[in-house]
């Protein structure tokens, strides 16, 4: 199974505010002090909870520069859950203008010819740009898909599989049906570049959603925030989120232009979340009869759950590090809600016990954000049992 989303993620950074000329101004979230951090324990739990919702909300002071255009690189990761090649299945040049407060999505199919790096032996039908990140690394991948896009990228923003399920959760998008649509391309006479222009379609839908009406909170930001890879801040996303809302943009759709390199003759398909199953069964029933007895889709969505929480289970009882799955966030793929809370707050236990020790600081700010979005979602029962393990960490 594939990776796709990120691409939406990447318009939530679409937002900051500039006056009358002047230049775009954040500065990265505050560190907490642990200073005040004393006993009775409880006491110090809501210390560092509050200190870090303070620090997610707080002002910034770091200047974009003078060019008003920022290029950011939105790459769906396939990551599968053993942590082996991972390609870029999804991709999406974002295209920020400062100058008039417009959009331009630039798509590139994940099947476009690229160069390979040297070094192994390759087929010939290899040679296409998803590989390029498997084989070659994200920063070689990066590298093609800039040459074939014609822009280089200011900022890269990933997301995997696990992660994208995450965010079609906050979005209140039936998650199984979502992914299905986004990385769907059998249907299609033209295949690929039909399934790139649907990803880019899907992201400005979402993106003129998030940008009308009330917008979202600091806190829904922040929990999508954390559901991406990204070497930008989360101020910096923060600020051009209200930028691009006190633009207007949502009244003004045409000003999210969608563009592909190399072009395509595509259609513009919507995805209806309200009608989802419809129009995904629509998709599947003109595939009857066409597919591999291999295909991944004829494996039940019971049994691909099944083996999934074999191997979650198996890696929490290895003495193995569980840092990939933690990375990963495997367990948002269970469906199971109850199964899946139970694993997240398991990884979360385990990974915490392997870096408190050297990294206390990244420990404590990991157990804190796990409660934040416990607390966004409601869950009373997971929220306690993340403040009793940040207790035995600020104790």
């Amino acid at each position: 199974m594939k990776a796709w989303l990120l691409p939406l993620m990447v318009l939530f950074v679409v937002a900051g505010t500039v006056v009358a000329g002047g230049l775009l101004f954040v500065q990265p979230a505050s560190t907490i002090s642990l200073e005040a951090a004393q006993p009775p324990a409880w006491d110090a739990v809501e210390e560092v909870i509050k200190a870090r919702e303070a620090a997610i909300d707080s002002d910034g002071t770091a200047p974009f520069g003078s060019d008003t255009q920022i290029n950011i690189l939105a790459l769906g990761i396939d990551s599968r859950k053993e942590g082996k090649e991972q390609h870029c299945d999804a991709i999406h040049m974002v295209t920020l203008d400062l100058a008039d407060w417009s959009i331009l999505i630039t798509s590139v199919p994940r099947g476009t010819y690229a160069p390979l790096p040297p070094g192994r032996e390759y087929k010939e039908t290899d040679y296409y740009v998803s590989n390029a990140c498997a084989f070659g690394g994200l920063d070689y991948g990066v590298a093609q898909i800039e040459k074939i896009a014609g822009i280089k990228a200011d900022y890269v923003a990933t997301v995997g599989f696990s992660q994208a399920l995450g965010i079609f959760r906050i979005l209140d998008l039936p998650t199984t049906e979502t992914l299905q649509w986004l990385r769907h391309r059998q249907s299609y006479a033209i295949g690929d570049p039909q399934r790139s222009q649907n990803q880019a379609v899907f992201m400005k839908d979402i993106a003129l959603r998030l940008l009308g009406d009330d917008g979202v909170s600091t806190l829904f930001l922040h929990i999508l925030y954390s559901l991406i890879d990204t070497d930008l801040d989360f101020k910096t996303i923060q600020a051009l989120y209200e930028a691009y809302r006190a633009s207007e943009i949502a009244a003004r759709p045409d000003d999210i232009a969608l563009t592909m390199k190399p072009f395509y003759e595509t259609e513009e398909y919507h995805f209806d979340p309200n009608n989802a199953e419809a129009q995904i069964d629509a998709l599947v029933d003109a595939l009857e009869g066409r597919l591999s007895s291999e295909d991944l889709s004829h494996k039940t969505v019971a049994e691909l759950q099944f083996e999934l929480e074999k191997y979650l289970r198996e890696a929490l009882a290895s003495d193995d590090t569980v840092v990939h799955v933690y990375n990963e966030q495997l367990w948002r793929q269970i469906e199971d809600e109850d199964v899946r809370e139970e694993l997240h707050f398991r990884f979360t236990e385990k990974y915490v016990k392997e870096v408190r020790d050297t990294d206390r600081d990244q420990a404590i700010e990991i157990v804190t954000d796990y409660i934040l979005e416990k607390q966004y979602y409601g869950l009373d029962e997971w929220e306690e049992k993340g403040r009793s393990l940040l207790e035995t960490l600020v104790e």
